[in-house]
């Protein structure tokens, strides 16, 4: 749902994640060219590699004249677009005022519930940084590692800082609680990532079916690997 101001909210329980506002796309003409090109090349790379994409197919996306030099009056080569491009779509992630609202600690399933609406919530939102990244992380390596740091690693943390939680709370001990929250973050990366590459009718599973079932299995992994505290 959607509060007031336009932001996105997931509720699950007591526990709220509000999301930043998806903004609708303003007309083509009222964006600057240089955003056009940017957004233009973004999604061109994201859809069909940098290599394979042309300065002509670019400026054509943005509304410009094919092979006009047009691309040229804004970035010095197609190199340059990309790491601008790439490094402005950081910054707005970083900026992005997304906040998790865990609190008090309520139950296990609400909250892996919570956490597994919020990843793939995420994830889709960046699909084209994400298929920029499967295709070009060998070239830019520097805006991988961001990625990384960015979207995938606050989604380990927030598994492991759960498991932390419960198991401070349930008096339990987890023999590698480290590792189990890269596997139960690892999940919800391959599944949104296997949507990116093969489509989403592949399996034809909804997030909410899947985060359902992410769940149980979570619950049965903790359940497997707890144990007392002496």
């Amino acid at each position: 749902m959607s509060d007031p101001c336009g932001k996105r909210v997931l509720t699950f329980g007591n526990l709220v994640l509000t999301l930043a506002a998806t903004q609708a796309a303003p007309a083509q003409a009222a964006v600057p060219t240089r955003e056009r090109i940017i957004n233009a090349a973004l999604e061109l790379f994201a859809a069909q590699g940098f290599d394979a994409t042309s300065t002509a197919q670019i400026e054509r996306a943005a509304g410009l004249s094919p092979r006009s030099g047009a691309l040229y009056k804004h970035f010095r080569s197609k190199e340059e677009l990309l790491e601008v491009a790439l490094a402005q779509r950081m910054q707005e992630i970083i900026a992005l005022p997304d906040r998790l609202d865990l609190g008090p600690l309520s139950d296990l399933r609400s909250e892996l519930s919570l956490i597994a609406r919020w990843g793939l919530a995420e994830l889709a939102r960046e699909r084209e940084l994400a298929l920029i990244v499967m295709k070009e992380g060998h070239r830019l390596p520097a805006f991988r590692d961001a990625f990384r740091e960015a979207i995938v690693r606050p989604g380990h943390a927030l598994a492991t800082e759960v498991l932390r939680r419960y198991s401070a709370s349930h008096d339990v001990e987890f023999d590698d609680i480290d590792a189990l929250g890269a596997v139960l973050c690892s999940a919800l990366v391959g599944f949104a990532l296997q949507g990116f590459i093969v489509g989403r009718d592949f399996v034809d599973i909804s997030d909410e079916r899947f985060s359902a079932a992410h769940v149980e299995v979570a619950l049965a992994l903790v359940e497997q690997n707890e144990r007392k505290r002496k």
